[in-house]
């Protein structure tokens, strides 16, 4: 923002009639403005942080996060000493944020934890850098507040607040790659919860839900990492592991939808399905012999195919129950537009499957 140019304009002189004793002079305090640029416009701004103030709040009510940032900023930079400072960098910090400018709001937050250390102010800013460098993917970052909000940062912090900030280390631990850290904050943030199942504040907690649904990405992530390949012994292994997470992931995911968050609920649903289908199209994919026959190879996969169907039934089973509940909870998100997708393909790997079938059935019968 460029500072253009300061105008003053001098405070009015009232006085009585200047026949008496009772004659008065009243000086009133200089009404100032500022020119500025902001994204290209200029802008002619009263400096009375009242008056900005009042006027920020307006905007971010009507969603002109830009004109709230723009006039929080001024507060806070032009009137450091004024009672309206702090809180105008938070709401100009949360006004960039819902602008899409999240940058620049972990600025105006870090100016709040500063100003109010050690206060719940401060631990409710260092959430929002932690929202902001999630949104950002600033994972390092992410990791590190995190840590400041445990340290204590707030020595009375409670246990909901605990929870979250756990699952946020968990999720920046687990984006750098480290899945045994990762899992231990989760598991931590899902042990607390157990020990405080009396808390009211924890019922359908997000932060919650996302440590349990994290936790199956987790086991998804390495169930998804192993393929079949020859030869057979490296096979036996391979189909052993990926079996062993997935009923880890499996059982991750369970426990995610039992918990029925409807930010998280479709999502688990739609993994859970996912699983089913993964296994299957792993063991469609996975190596053979390359000593078969073009005869034998036909009869493979026909066999194969037997064998592995009821994974494709579970897996539209469990897809159509998770569009049930994504109508029940009101969602048309990504999440149900997948779920959509993927039914639909496999309805269509089964009708083509049976198709196949019964041709077969058929030449068989007439040869």
């Amino acid at each position: 923002m460029r500072r253009w140019a300061w105008l003053a304009v001098a405070g009015a002189a009232l006085g009585g009639c200047a026949t008496g004793p009772r004659a008065t002079l009243i000086e009133m305090d200089p009404m100032r403005f500022e020119a500025t640029r902001e994204g290209g416009e200029t802008r002619v701004e009263q400096m009375d942080p009242k008056v900005l103030f009042g006027e920020a709040g307006r905007a971010f009510e009507t969603a002109d996060y830009r004109t709230a940032a723009h006039k929080y900023r001024l507060v806070h930079e032009r009137f450091p000493e004024s009672e309206y400072a702090t809180v105008s960098a938070y709401n100009g910090a949360l006004s960039l944020e819902r602008d899409g400018r999240c940058d620049e709001a972990i600025g105006l937050y870090e100016d709040v934890v500063t100003a109010t250390a050690g206060s719940k102010d401060a631990q409710d800013s260092l959430f929002r850098v932690a929202a902001c460098q999630e949104q950002l993917a600033r994972w390092q970052g992410l990791e590190k507040t995190a840590e400041r909000i445990l340290a204590p940062h707030y020595d009375r912090i409670g246990v909901v607040e605990r929870i979250a900030a756990l699952a946020e280390r968990g999720l920046a631990r687990q984006h750098e790659g480290r899945l045994a850290e990762a899992e231990r904050d989760y598991k931590e943030a899902l042990a607390l919860y157990q020990q405080n199942l009396e808390n009211r504040a924890l019922q359908q907690s997000p932060q919650v839900s996302l440590a349990q649904l994290q936790i199956g990405e987790i086991y998804r992530e390495l169930f998804a990492s192993i393929r079949f390949k020859l030869p057979l012994e490296t096979m036996a292994r391979d189909l052993e592991d990926k079996s062993n997470f997935f009923l880890m992931a499996q059982s991750a995911y369970l426990k995610a939808l039992r918990l029925q968050h409807p930010d998280y609920a479709v999502v688990s649903g739609y993994r859970l399905g996912a699983l089913y289908e993964v296994m299957y199209d792993d063991m469609m994919a996975a190596e053979i012999p390359t000593e078969l026959t073009r005869e034998e190879v036909e009869l493979y996969y026909e066999e194969l195919k037997k064998k592995i169907r009821p994974l494709l039934v579970r897996a539209i089973d469990i897809y159509e129950r998770n569009l049930r509940m994504g109508q029940r909870f009101g969602k048309q998100g990504e999440w149900v537009k997948r779920t959509e997708a993927s039914l639909a393909r496999l309805k269509e790997v089964l009708r083509q499957d049976s198709t196949r079938e019964a041709e077969a059935e058929l030449r068989r019968a007439t040869n």
